[in-house]
């Protein structure tokens, strides 16, 4: 069996750590296939080099889904891939998939079940397509699992193994250096439900700044959409006058920020899990997540855009403090278990 893993952002370069190192141990041969979605030289400069792995072959084209779909299954065919992994909701996770339906060899699905329930996101659709294609669906959590069982007619094979970001935390958890000693909030916001809306950014950005008092200070990495979108609103960071807004910060810099924060804010999905391990409390500013066991268990809550709610759910939530969450993202060896279920179950489905 050798496996093709198919990235193109820098969260799938880290959430495919585990994997990766996983697949090395069993001596199982595979090849990185990076889509060059994310083409920041600091991508393999600094995290491909963090993770311990490089891509082994890079789409050297100009970033086009139709044409990384081709290529992917050039190299399914030339270098004898019998299975594709993809991991998450993103546009690589696509490109695998329609390549390995289209080539007759396995997919496998890690963070398969996710759902927020609203279609019009991109990463929703993403989510039902790769499902409904994938022969191996590995779930983060027991309730993911639980959700595709219910599908009718999915042909995949369901395995709850856990959260791979439970690995990467667990090995590089020691080198989260504290960077300031103050109690602080760490922001990240820049979905397209956000910055597509001026009243929605101009709302969220003056509650933030108007509880500025509640933290000793408020960090706020801002992505370069969010950045673009206030230029192209013509919003003054007047606006933010009372957070220390920086540039965008590297992978392991924003764990430090997050593994030591007082409380996060945020709109991403993958901050909502790491939020969790580290046991840190987080508000959600959406009108939904796929992430609802932190929910549940109280570590995270939703605000929508409304300024009142995320007032009164930011000083709730900072009252929590950190603590230890049940271990809902399961423990240790999430990588290995993803292996070793390839291992036990695969089929060559080239003779189906």
């Amino acid at each position: 069996m050798k496996i093709g893993i198919v990235i193109g952002t820098r969260p799938e370069v880290m959430k495919n750590y585990a994997i990766v190192k996983a697949l090395r141990e069993a001596n199982l041969e595979f090849a990185v296939l990076h889509t060059n979605q994310h083409q920041d030289p600091l991508l393999r400069e600094v995290v491909f080099a963090k993770m311990g792995y490089m891509p082994d072959f890079i789409y050297p084209y100009p970033y086009s889904i139709g044409a990384a779909i081709d290529w992917v299954s050039k190299i399914i065919c030339t270098q004898q891939i019998d299975l594709i992994l993809v991991n998450g909701d993103t546009a690589a996770s696509i490109v695998g998939a329609v390549a390995a339906v289209y080539s007759d060899v396995g997919l496998a699905h890690v963070e398969a079940g996710l759902r927020a329930y609203d279609n019009r996101m991109i990463e929703e659709r993403n989510r039902i397509m790769v499902d409904s294609a994938a022969h191996y669906l590995f779930t983060y959590t027991q309730h993911h699992a639980e959700y595709l069982k219910k599908i009718p007619d999915l042909r995949g094979r369901i395995f709850n193994v856990g959260n791979t970001t439970v690995d990467l935390i667990h090995d590089f958890s020691a080198e989260l250096v504290k960077p300031r000693a103050d109690a602080y909030a760490y922001i990240t916001l820049h979905r397209k439900e956000f910055t597509d809306s001026r009243t929605r950014m101009v709302d969220v950005f003056t509650t933030l700044n108007a509880l500025a008092d509640e933290f000793d200070a408020m960090i706020f990495p801002m992505h370069p959409r969010t950045r673009a979108a206030m230029k192209n609103y013509g919003l003054s960071f007047d606006l933010l006058s009372r957070i220390t807004v920086i540039d965008p910060v590297e992978p392991f810099t924003s764990l430090s920020y997050e593994k030591f924060a007082s409380l996060i804010i945020t709109d991403s999905g993958c901050i909502q899990e790491e939020a969790y391990i580290f046991g840190v409390p987080c508000v959600t500013v959406r009108n939904n997540t796929e992430r609802p066991e932190t929910i549940k268990a109280g570590a995270n809550v939703l605000t929508g855009f409304s300024p009142v709610v995320i007032r009164d759910k930011v000083c709730a939530q900072k009252s929590l403090g950190q603590q230890q969450f049940p271990p809902v993202y399961g423990d240790c060896g999430v990588g290995n278990r993803v292996v070793q279920t390839l291992r036990q179950h695969f089929i060559n489905w080239r003779d189906y």
